[in-house]
């Protein structure tokens, strides 16, 4: 199965490579750890050689994050703005790539990625559903959506209520102040901490999903059929992780008879225990088999 990595916001390849797999020696030193914190089990390793990963970068550069500038000149966005013409260029850039380096069986996203790949699909499914979609199967770690695509795609100005967007904003500030916080945040992405321990804060109970008619200000069940994601999909989140409601909404967007939901009981970031990363290989495993690609 081969599958297009796309990173998180204000991050890079080098940082989801990191995040997703073992790196090389020299990239190792380059992080400052010592060779040992890398023999945790991180997703790619379970995985045999029928799986092949694709990393690339935003196409906006920016300034990485206080915490990695330690070993990033340079990071990444996917979007400039959450606007409805900036997510399009961006599926169009998108697009653009895939006609030079695709076809892909897969594309596996963290964060913010997960938005772009989410309006490609709810426009692809609005606007040519007989063609045949962009991938086959998605994955989507830590997701989250922007709701201009519903404004784009002509959904009632109300359907996105305040409380939705309140939500979105308390929730996305949070993640951007304990990231901003660190001042070694590739430590963070690399080895287990407790930057996400404190969830006195959190605006969710992960024990216990809504209902798909009132998601965190959101109508799941007023959505039109011709609107949402009906391709294999796979939503890793993490009941710390302040987004999660993002997560859960992103989820509620794509057909449950091929959707996966799988809480890593962690935060904003991308689990490296063995037991969470068997898992997730599993679902990758899973997905092969269901798309027909892979062992």
């Amino acid at each position: 199965m081969r599958t297009l990595m796309l990173h998180g916001h204000s991050t890079s390849a080098f940082i989801f490579k990191a995040q997703t797999g073992s790196l090389m020696k020299k990239a190792i030193l380059k992080l400052k750890m010592e060779l040992t914190s890398m023999e945790i089990g991180p997703l790619r390793s379970n995985l045999d050689r029928s799986f092949t990963f694709d990393f690339i970068d935003g196409p906006h550069a920016t300034e990485p994050p206080r915490g990695l500038k330690m070993v990033l000149s340079k990071a990444y966005r996917w979007i400039e703005t959450p606007t409805a013409e900036s997510m399009q260029s961006t599926v169009d850039w998108l697009q653009a790539y895939l006609d030079k380096k695709g076809p892909y069986d897969c594309v596996c996203c963290f964060s913010k990625a997960s938005a772009v790949i989410a309006s490609a699909l709810l426009v692809h499914a609005r606007k040519t559903p007989t063609k045949p979609p962009p991938f086959k199967a998605a994955i989507f770690i830590n997701g989250s959506i922007e709701y201009s695509v519903f404004d784009a795609e002509g959904m009632p100005q109300d359907w996105v209520t305040q409380e939705a967007r309140d939500i979105k904003d308390q929730t996305e500030g949070m993640v951007r102040d304990k990231v901003g916080a660190m001042s070694n945040l590739a430590s963070t992405y690399m080895k287990s901490t407790g930057l996400w321990d404190d969830t006195s804060q959190l605006v969710h109970d992960p024990t216990e999903l809504p209902p798909p008619s009132s998601c965190f200000g959101l109508d799941f069940t007023a959505l039109p059929a011709d609107l949402a994601i009906t391709i294999p999909t796979v939503h890793m989140y993490g009941a710390k992780d302040p987004i999660w409601p993002s997560s859960i909404q992103l989820a509620y967007l794509c057909d449950p008879g091929c959707r996966v939901m799988y809480d890593h009981q962690g935060g904003h970031d991308v689990p490296r225990s063995k037991e969470v990363a068997a898992d997730m290989a599993n679902m990758f495993r899973r997905l092969a088999k269901e798309i027909g690609s892979g062992k």
